[in-house]
C-alpha cells in the first residue's frame, strides 16, 4: 500500500490522462484487428495477440549522482555502458562517442509510460510466420532525471514523447526444418567463442536450415540504434554503416561428432577496415563420459595488413553421477583483430581482444537432489602491455606493462528447500588489470532466493556486495569502490491475462572517483587519489501487463 500511495502521489498529474490514453489504445487495437480481418487469408490460419504494459517508476541517485550511476553500471549489477560525451569544437558542441551507451537500461528517477507488444502469427501453404512488433507510447511524464556526463537524454527508459512509435519488429518464417529471421535481433551472439560480434542490440537477416545434408547458417547484421550524435542544436541519429556477415556449415558424424566450418567478415566503415575470420570447430564424445571440443581461427585485417590466429580446446568429464570436471585452454595471437597497434573493434566478448592465454579448471559436485556446488579457477596471461589507457597511465605516472597474471576464483552453491530456490556465489579476482602499479583485486559476494508463495505469486530477492580496488567503464576510472546492492520484487498473476510486477532496488557504498568532474560533465583528466563520493540510490518500479 505504501508503494502504491507513493507512486500515486508522485505521478498524480499524469494518472489523470491515463484513462484517455487507454481509450485511444483500444480504438487503435480495434482498427488493427479490422485491417487484419480484411486480409485475404483464411481466418483460422491467422492469430493476433498482444500485451500492453504500463510502467511507473520513481527513485533517486542521491547527492553524488555520478558515483551511484557508476556503481549501477558495474558488471556485477546491471552490466551496462555509461553514456559518454566529448566536446568537438570551441563552441562546446558535443557528440556522444558511444551512442549514449545503455542510458535507457538504467533505472529512472521518474517515469510513467506504456509499451505495446503485438504478435501476428499464422500459416499459409505450409509456411508458418510470426511477426512480433514492440512499440512504445509517449511517456506520460516530462523527461526529468539525471543526465550522466551531460548526455542529452536522462538515465532510464521514459517512453517516446512524440506518441506511439515502433521500437522493434522481428519477422520469423519457418517451413519444415528451415527458419528465416528478418528485423530486430536483440541480444545477438554470432559465435559461442565470442571472438566476433556479440552485442545487445542488432538488426538484420538470418537463415538456418539443412542444405544438401549440411546444417547451414547465414547472416547479415549491423547495429540497431546506430551512432547517436548530440549537440546544442538537438539530436541527430546517424545509422552505423558497419556490416557483419558470415556463414557456418556443420556436418554430424558418429559418436556425436560435429565438424563446423565458419567464414565471418566485418566491413567496418567506421574504422576503414575489413576483418575476416576463417575457422574450423570440432566437438566429439570420445566416451559416454568424456566430451572434447576445439576450434582454430585464422584472422586477417585488410588495411592494417595483419594476420594471426586463435586456438581453443575444452573438455568435460562426468566422473560419477555426482561429480564432473571441466577444463579449457585458449590462446590468442598478438595481432588478432589487429592487435595493440591496429585494433579493430569487431564487438568481441573474450577475456581480452588479443595477445592472451587463458586456462580454466572447474568441477561440479551434486551433494543431493536439493544441493549442488561448483568450483572454478581461471588464469589469464596478457602480454599486450596496455593495462590502462594512455591518458590514465600518463596522469597517474603509471606504467602500462601487464606484468602480472590475472587469477579468477569462484565458488557457487544452488539449493532448493521446499518452495525456496536459493543460490550463493563468491568470486575473487586477483590482478584484475594485470598490473603491479596499483592494487587491482576484486571480491564479489552474491546471495539470492526465489519463493513460490502460491501458484500465482512469487517473491524474489538478491543482495550483492562488491569491493573493487580499481574499476573502469567507458573511460571512467574509480578506485576503492565498495557497495552493497539489493533488489527485491514480487510477481503476481492477478488473472489469466493480467500480471502485476513490482521491484525495489537499493544501493549504498562509497568510491574514490579518479576522473575530473565539472557538474554533470566528466572529463578524461585523472587524479591519482580521486574525490571520495557516496553511492546512494533507491528506486521503485511497478508494471501492470494486460494481454489480449
Amino acid at each position: 500500500a505504501d508503494i502504491v500511495d507513493a507512486l500515486t502521489f508522485e505521478l498524480k498529474a499524469e494518472l489523470k490522462v491515463l484513462g484517455a490514453k487507454v481509450d485511444t489504445l483500444g480504438k487503435d487495437v480495434d482498427e488493427i484487428k479490422a485491417t487484419i480481418a480484411a486480409l485475404d487469408v483464411p481466418e483460422d490460419n491467422i492469430e493476433f495477440s498482444g500485451v500492453v504494459t504500463t510502467y511507473a517508476q520513481v527513485g533517486s541517485y542521491g547527492d553524488d549522482e555520478t558515483a551511484t550511476a557508476e556503481a549501477l553500471a558495474d558488471g556485477d549489477v546491471l552490466d551496462v555502458d555509461l553514456p559518454r560525451i566529448d566536446n568537438v569544437n570551441s563552441l562546446d558542441d558535443t557528440i556522444s562517442n558511444n551512442g549514449g551507451g545503455d542510458y535507457d537500461d538504467f533505472p529512472a528517477e521518474q517515469a510513467f509510460y506504456q509499451e505495446i507488444d503485438l504478435l501476428l502469427n499464422g500459416s499459409l501453404k505450409g509456411i508458418n510466420f510470426d511477426l512480433a512488433v514492440d512499440t512504445i507510447t509517449n511517456g506520460f511524464t516530462d523527461y526529468e532525471g539525471y543526465n550522466y556526463d551531460d548526455y542529452t537524454k536522462v538515465l532510464g527508459e521514459q517512453g517516446d514523447e512524440n506518441g506511439i512509435d515502433m521500437d522493434t519488429a522481428l519477422l520469423t518464417i519457418t517451413q519444415d526444418n528451415w527458419t528465416v529471421k528478418i528485423g530486430d535481433m536483440g541480444d545477438y551472439d554470432v559465435d559461442d567463442s565470442a571472438y566476433f560480434y556479440d552485442v545487445e542490440d542488432a538488426e538484420g537477416v538470418e537463415f538456418t536450415g539443412p542444405v544438401y545434408g549440411l546444417d547451414l547458417k547465414a547472416f547479415a547484421i549491423n547495429y540497431d540504434d546506430g551512432n547517436v550524435n548530440s549537440s546544442d542544436e538537438g539530436d541527430s541519429f546517424d545509422q552505423s554503416d558497419d556490416l557483419y556477415y558470415g556463414v557456418t556449415v556443420s556436418k554430424g558424424f558418429m559418436n556425436n561428432t560435429v565438424v563446423t566450418g565458419k567464414v565471418y567478415q566485418a566491413d567496418l566503415d567506421s574504422a576503414d577496415e575489413k576483418v575476416t575470420d576463417i575457422a574450423v570447430a570440432v566437438s566429439t564424445d570420445l566416451t559416454d563420459s568424456l566430451t572434447l571440443s576445439g576450434e582454430a581461427v585464422y584472422n586477417e585485417l585488410d588495411e592494417a595488413d595483419t594476420d594471426d590466429s586463435m586456438f581453443k580446446i575444452a573438455a568435460n568429464y562426468i566422473y560419477t553421477d555426482t561429480l564432473s570436471f571441466r577444463g579449457s585452454y585458449q590462446t590468442v595471437g598478438d595481432e588478432f583483430n589487429g592487435g595493440k597497434d591496429h585494433s579493430a573493434d569487431v564487438q568481441a566478448d573474450m577475456e581480452e581482444d588479443y595477445d592472451f592465454d587463458k586456462y580454466t579448471l572447474g568441477t561440479t559436485y551434486v551433494v543431493n537432489s536439493n544441493n549442488s556446488l561448483a568450483f572454478d579457477v581461471a588464469m589469464v596471461e596478457y602480454d599486450a602491455d596496455d593495462a590502462f589507457s594512455q591518458d590514465f597511465a600518463r596522469d597517474n605516472s603509471y606504467s602500462r606493462d601487464t606484468d602480472e597474471d590475472k587469477y579468477i576464483y569462484s565458488i557457487g552453491w544452488n539449493n532448493t528447500y521446499g518452495k525456496f530456490s536459493n543460490h550463493a556465489a563468491l568470486k575473487y579476482i586477483e590482478n584484475d588489470y594485470y598490473t603491479d602499479e596499483v592494487d587491482d583485486n576484486t571480491t564479489v559476494v552474491e546471495l539470492g532466493t526465489v519463493y513460490d508463495w502460491t501458484a500465482n505469486t512469487n517473491l524474489r530477492a538478491k543482495i550483492i556486495n562488491k569491493n573493487a580496488d580499481l574499476y573502469d567503464n567507458e573511460g571512467i576510472w574509480d578506485k576503492d569502490m565498495n557497495f552493497t546492492y539489493l533488489k527485491a520484487g514480487i510477481d503476481h498473476q492477478l488473472t489469466d491475462n493480467i500480471t502485476w510486477i513490482t521491484d525495489v532496488q537499493y544501493i549504498t557504498g562509497d568510491v574514490d572517483q579518479l576522473n575530473g568532474h565539472d557538474g554533470n560533465e566528466i572529463n578524461n583528466v585523472y587524479s591519482i587519489n580521486g574525490n571520495n563520493a557516496d553511492i546512494d540510490g533507491n528506486f521503485v518500479t511497478t508494471q501492470l501487463s494486460v494481454s489480449f
